[in-house]
Order: C-alpha cells, then sequence, then structure tokens
C-alpha cells in the first residue's frame, strides 16, 4: 500500500483492513472435526449461487445434523436435519437466549446421542465458533478452553471477534447454567 493510501487511510481502517476474515480462508477446509462427532465449518464460496435444483453439498454421507447460522447458504440434502438461524457477525451478540439455547441444545443432544453434526456458518470462524464453544461448554469445558480448542482444530482466526468471545465467558456461561438446569429436572 503506498504512504499516500495509507495517510487516507485512518488506523480503524487500517485495523479493519488487516481483520483475517476479509481474506481468503488461508487455505483451511471447509469443515473442520473439533472432538469427534463434532464439526464447525463454513459455507462454500458460491454455495449462496447455486440453484436449490442443483446437487446439495452436505448430504446424509457427510452429516446427520446441521446448524447454519448463515442465512444465504443453500440447504443440505434430504434427510438430514437442519436447523437454521442466520444472525450477524457483529460487536454484539443479538439474538434471543432462548433461541441461543434452542440451538445449542439441538446440536448437543444430537452429537451425545452419536450423530455427525455440523455448525456452520459463511466463514466457519465466529457464528459457528459461538455455537460450537457453548457446545463445548455444555460438554464441561470452560470457555477459554472451549475457544482454545477451537482454535487449535478449525483455525487460530476462528472466534476472532472479541465480542463474541467475551460474551461466552459472560453470557454464556449463563446460558449453559441454565440448559444444565433444564435437563436436570
Amino acid at each position: 500500500m503506498s504512504n499516500q493510501i495509507t495517510k487516507q487511510l485512518s488506523v480503524a481502517d487500517l485495523v479493519e483492513l488487516a481483520r483475517p476474515d476479509n481474506g481468503p480462508r488461508h487455505g483451511e477446509p471447509l469443515w473442520s472435526e473439533i472432538m469427534p462427532g463434532l464439526w464447525m465449518g463454513g459455507t462454500d464460496d458460491d454455495d449462496c449461487e447455486r440453484s436449490y435444483l442443483q446437487e446439495a453439498r452436505i448430504t446424509k454421507e457427510h452429516f446427520d445434523t446441521v446448524i447454519t447460522m448463515y442465512a444465504w447458504a443453500n440447504p443440505v440434502d434430504w434427510y438430514v436435519k437442519e436447523l437454521r438461524f442466520g444472525f450477524f457477525d457483529h460487536k454484539q451478540v443479538d439474538i434471543n437466549l432462548e433461541d441461543h439455547k434452542q440451538i445449542v441444545r439441538a446440536a448437543y443432544s444430537d452429537w451425545q446421542r452419536g450423530q455427525r453434526v455440523l455448525i456452520r456458518c459463511q466463514a466457519g470462524w465466529n457464528r459457528s465458533g459461538l455455537i460450537t464453544a457453548l457446545v463445548l461448554m455444555l460438554h464441561g469445558m470452560e470457555p477459554e478452553a472451549a475457544v482454545a480448542a477451537i482454535q487449535l482444530r478449525r483455525s487460530p482466526y476462528a472466534l476472532n471477534n472479541k465480542s463474541f468471545e467475551a460474551w461466552l465467558s459472560d453470557q454464556g456461561k449463563a446460558l449453559v447454567e441454565e440448559l444444565k438446569q433444564e435437563s436436570a429436572r
């Protein structure tokens, strides 16, 4: 970047341009196994451009359950259970806690029953990372350990949205405790 261009950009602009999600996926796989049977990932770059009549990318051979957090992702194939709830990857976690609980409960329950579960968003880093971390926390991990496991198994860029990561330690812990209490009843 030339000095002339750099002078026109603010520090905030430069930070935004340097964010890892503003570039390619750095050779990462589309999906990564975080724990046996629990997968996290993104959508194919042309996923939202495909016709509903074309062959689905995710079939029963891949996964039993798919949790989709990206509104424009194509649906999965027949006989694959899919729960869809698109929300934005921005500075706040702004979805209803009951919706969060339903999503996490479904993913965790199916995973514990031995189903192959994929939690996906667009790039496979933040929205899917938030839900996957909650599933891992429900499984007994602390928030920091869940984030570390995701970053190790999926990508060092996973959960680069620090607002999401902070939310996990604060409200995410409370949400997981509520889920544990509900299942104990």
